[in-house]
């Protein structure tokens, strides 16, 4: 009896804590999660009374910033497609101006050589070159009979689309189609430095919208990839500024509940401890898919529940390091295919300078494990990670360990979904599922593709969706 009676008081304790500092008034929506889907949903509703909650001390999920030397450098999300239409639209509206980043774009880090530029695939012989073309021509097509509009713009499904590619990974159809491993290994790299994703793990039709652009040509002069004056953050301010004290940092999140009069109450907890509870007409959940379905308490059905904890997250590091000299300045990205778990190089300053400078400079290694079920990447030490991200940069650029000032390394627990061989049946029931029509919704590049085009896009959708059902 005396257990029973402390545990009722404990309950009675916590519902008390939450109470006693709730918001006074019911919102129009609740938006959990501040990264690019959470406050592209925030963006269109603006004109709602709304709050954000994000946990983290900034806003971005991994569109995170740093600065050094008078540089800035992302910490995560390096760049995204050409701004179109909505988005280019909304980055007018909040005075974000997308520049192209200088070409070349791309280099091949092999044989302990970096090829680039009208040499930039030497490495392969006459008849790889062959079936480089091919590979290249094959995923066209395929882009070509609606792909990338039905994944993005929901556009409706049709005989031609490919939709049986999604039940094989982008390894078997590599195998099926007798590519050399050479190339095999290439797309591999591509993958896991896109979206921390082997090939052995994605699905191959949701892989073509991007391996059909990302297969780059020798003497290919522009880019064909963005950012903005201050990088992607660049975005993220520009939604801070819209929103003001709407969108609250160091805000976690513990449950979101649907209460029997159709309101859903919302707990959460600030950094220094204070206990808060919001009441709104609608939520918005934009937090990765296994923390939506851990916070959400009843509501969505047995199928939503299931499909949110069944998408595997890859994990992903980035280190910066702090050069006294320019060391890579040829192309912006440099494709590591003999590194391991070193992926790729980035040129960080290189929209920032002219190509001629070689002063001090930052020089980008992104990290990933070889399998995307990988969930003891990011425990590995810095000094693990140090010596191997050293030793690739040494092969390539001699001396350059001498010329390291510094370093900032970042760890990314849920960096990208895995888009995992029959995610279509997944996204028909997280798209469909009648408990996802109110009053609480999905937002998430796991709901669209595992970018930032995908996660504002699926913003948008769910920003929509939030209106028809608070229409009177």
């Amino acid at each position: 009896m005396k257990r029973l009676i402390n545990a009722l008081l404990i309950i009675l304790a916590n519902a008390f804590a939450y109470s006693a500092s709730a918001q006074k008034d019911t919102l129009d929506v609740v938006i959990v999660g501040g990264g690019f889907s959470g406050l592209t949903s925030a963006y269109y509703l603006n004109h709602l009374d709304i709050l954000v909650l994000e946990k983290e001390k900034e806003a971005g999920g991994r569109c995170l910033t740093g600065e050094w030397n008078g540089f800035h450098y992302p910490k995560g999300t390096e760049y995204m497609g050409k701004p179109e239409g909505l988005q280019k639209k909304l980055f007018r509206d909040l005075d974000v101006k997308a520049k192209e980043i200088p070409g070349p774009a791309d280099g091949i880090a092999i044989n302990n050589r970096i090829y680039y530029g009208d040499r930039l695939l030497d490495f392969l012989s006459e008849q790889e070159l062959k079936d480089y073309d091919r590979l290249r021509e094959e995923l066209s097509k395929l882009n070509d009979l609606g792909v990338e509009d039905h994944i993005f713009y929901d556009e409706m499904t049709t005989e031609d689309l490919p939709l049986r590619l999604d039940a094989f990974t982008v390894s078997h159809w590599l195998q099926s189609g007798q590519y050399p491993d050479v190339l095999t290994n290439y797309v591999n790299v591509e993958n896991r430095g896109l979206f921390g994703t082997d090939n052995s793990s994605h699905s191959m039709y949701f892989d073509i919208p991007e391996m059909a652009y990302d297969l780059p040509l020798p003497g290919d002069k522009r880019s064909e990839v963005y950012s903005f004056d201050n990088g992607m953050y660049s975005i993220i301010e520009g939604f801070a500024n819209k929103l003001g004290d709407r969108l609250q940092t160091g805000m976690s999140v513990k449950s979101v509940k649907v209460l029997n009069n159709g309101l859903s109450e919302v707990r959460y907890v600030s950094e220094d401890g204070e206990h808060y509870s919001a009441l709104a007409k609608a939520v918005i959940m934009s937090t990765p898919s296994q923390i939506t379905a851990e916070l959400v308490d009843g509501h969505f059905s047995q199928h939503v529940k299931s499909s949110l904890r069944q998408i595997d997250y890859s994990q992903y590091v980035t280190i910066n390091f702090f050069l006294k000299e320019r060391y890579l300045k040829d192309a912006w990205s440099i494709a590591c295919l003999e590194e391991g778990d070193v992926v790729t190089f980035y040129d960080v300053i290189r929209p920032q300078v002219d190509n001629d400078y070689n002063g001090p400079s930052i020089l980008s290694v992104y990290m990933a494990p070889k399998h995307a079920k990988d969930t003891t990447f990011i425990g590995l030490s810095d000094e693990n990670l140090l010596n191997k991200a050293k030793n690739s940069l040494e092969k390539y650029f001699s001396g350059i360990n001498k010329s390291i000032a510094g370093h900032d390394i970042t760890r990314f627990k849920y960096a990208f979904p895995v888009f995992s061989p029959m995610y279509g049946k997944r996204l028909d029931i997280l798209k469909n599922d009648a408990t996802t029509f109110g009053p609480l919704f999905l937002a998430g590049d796991y709901m669209v593709y595992a970018t930032v085009d995908g996660a504002m896009i699926s913003g948008q959708r769910a920003a929509k969706r939030t209106l028809e059902y608070l229409k009177p």
